[in-house]
């Protein structure tokens, strides 16, 4: 295990539309006008054509982007398959585009393509009882659920195109040649359902996705969707998986930040991180029992804006869930309605 991670580049050069990493892979980096500053995706290049691993979100902005990258780099190779990590919008927005554009393959795991084709025929124009409920049993105050019930809610299909009909399926410990290198598949959770990761023994290339990714913590959010849910939990069991894994010294490409060497310091580190949080959250349930809102000061040791308050509290909630799932915490309906957390007396 590499004792520290480093970093090829300090920044994505502003002069490039994008970088070679290693022989026929290369990075680019989309500025979003979002919570999530910016997304990355990769191209493996080969003789038939082009790999493309995640779009970005679907945007005017994305979509010139790879416009001017398809028209002035590759000689004109036209983008044969489409790899998608994860259901994001931000990582499978542009999917459609580009299946309409080529008639490109679509290689995805199975949560993940039916996932998103779910959401994108999934119109709501007011917030559904069912999450002003969760919201509201987790501790949001009355007056941000108001200001909820009068905004439009954030649906995915405003940021990913119309997706299609078939696809090819991606499971565990599949393999797949391109060009000359062969890819490994590898399927994490936590962050999303069959998540998928690839890597390269001969390029010594990992690609994660948002399971690993350098300086921040992939959201392990509970969504009103599945209110029992362990993502914690499922997250915790990838990273143990990931640490078997042999470590040529890759370098690994996340979805977002920067690409780094220090695989498995930085899988350890993810580990130490959520246990840690879990101890201190654990320590802060013992004096009474506690709203999900309450630990965000224990969880995140920073205000938490208005913008961001959902995914905290879904995150919150998955903290709290793991350790109900180990027995070491349960949980009451208080006569208000909302869930209390407190330690389990054994």
């Amino acid at each position: 295990m590499q004792a520290s991670m480093r970093f090829p580049y300090e920044n994505f050069p502003a002069d490039k539309l994008i970088v070679e990493l290693a022989p026929g892979v290369y990075w680019v980096k989309f500025v979003l006008s979002s919570i999530v500053s910016h997304v990355n995706a990769y191209i493996l290049e080969e003789k038939e054509g082009l790999t493309i691993i995640d779009t970005g979100i679907c945007s005017a902005a994305c979509k010139s982007v790879w416009e001017k990258i398809l028209s002035n780099e590759f000689g004109g190779k036209k983008v044969t398959r489409l790899v998608i990590t994860h259901h994001h919008p931000d990582h499978i927005g542009l999917l459609g585009w580009f299946h309409k554009k080529f008639n490109a393959e679509i290689w995805s795991s199975r949560v993940a393509f039916l996932t998103a084709r779910m959401l994108t025929l999934d119109v709501q124009e007011t917030t559904c009882n069912n999450t002003l409920s969760f919201w509201y049993r987790a501790g949001m105050s009355k007056e941000m659920l108001a200001k909820k019930t009068k905004v439009r809610p954030f649906n995915f299909c405003d940021y990913v195109d119309p997706i299609p009909v078939g696809y090819r399926r991606v499971i565990d410990n599949d393999t797949i040649s391109i060009g000359e290198n062969k890819w490994f598949f590898k399927l994490g959770n936590g962050h999303a359902p069959e998540h998928l990761t690839l890597h390269s023994p001969n390029l010594n290339i990992f690609i994660t996705g948002d399971l690993v990714l350098p300086g921040i913590s992939p959201n392990l959010s509970v969504y009103p969707t599945e209110p029992l849910a362990n993502p914690v939990g499922e997250f915790i069991d990838t990273c143990e998986d990931f640490l078997k894994i042999v470590d040529k010294g890759y370098l690994v490409l996340p979805g977002h930040n920067l690409p780094f060497w220090g695989f498995k310091y930085r899988v350890q580190q993810l580990l130490d991180h959520h246990q840690n949080a879990l101890s201190r959250v654990k320590n802060f349930l013992t004096d009474r029992p506690r709203l999900a809102v309450e630990i965000f000061s224990i969880l995140y040791g920073r205000k938490i804006r208005e913008s961001e308050f959902s995914l905290a509290l879904g995150e919150a909630v998955g903290h709290l869930n793991y350790l109900w799932y180990q027995r070491i915490i349960d949980r009451k309906l208080g006569k208000n309605g909302k869930f209390y957390y407190y330690l389990r007396k054994n």
